[in-house]
Parts: C-alpha cells; structure tokens; sequence
C-alpha cells in the first residue's frame, strides 16, 4: 500500500505539484476506497479555507477535526 505524503496533497490542492507528482497522488486515490474518500475531505477542508462561512457545506465541528487529524500527521512526519 503506498502512503501519501500529505504535505505533496497541500501541495497538490495548491496546484503547485509536477505531472508527476499528480500521478502519484492519481495513483495512491485509486489503491483503494478509502485514500479517495481521505482525498475527497482533504480537498473539501482545503477548499473550504477559501469559501465564505456562510457558503460552506461542512460543519465547523467536522473542520476542526479535521484540522486536528491533519495537525497530527504533520508533526508524525517531522518526528519521523
């Protein structure tokens, strides 16, 4: 199973990834249902930085778990 590299998706969300870096992350969705739906709630965390309050879709409550969860990996691959 191929590990994502989550700072390669903030990347990613950025648009700021190589072709092939893009192909990494195409690849690693499509292992298995679950790296897409941890894709598709990072993409929607990302995009809903920059939406209005008032026009996003996803709980505060839900964000800031998120938030967390992505707070934790980060500091996992520093210790690493």
């Amino acid at each position: 199973m191929l590990k994502i590299d989550y700072i390669l998706l903030a990347r990613h969300f950025r648009e700021e990834t190589l072709e092939e870096e893009d192909l990494t992350i195409l690849v690693w969705q499509n292992e298995s249902y679950a790296n897409k739906v941890i894709y598709e709630r990072f993409k929607k965390i990302y995009q809903s930085d920059r939406v209005p309050l008032d026009e996003q879709k996803i709980t505060k409550e839900e964000t800031i778990a998120w938030k967390k969860i992505i707070t934790k990996i980060l500091e996992e691959k520093v210790e690493e």
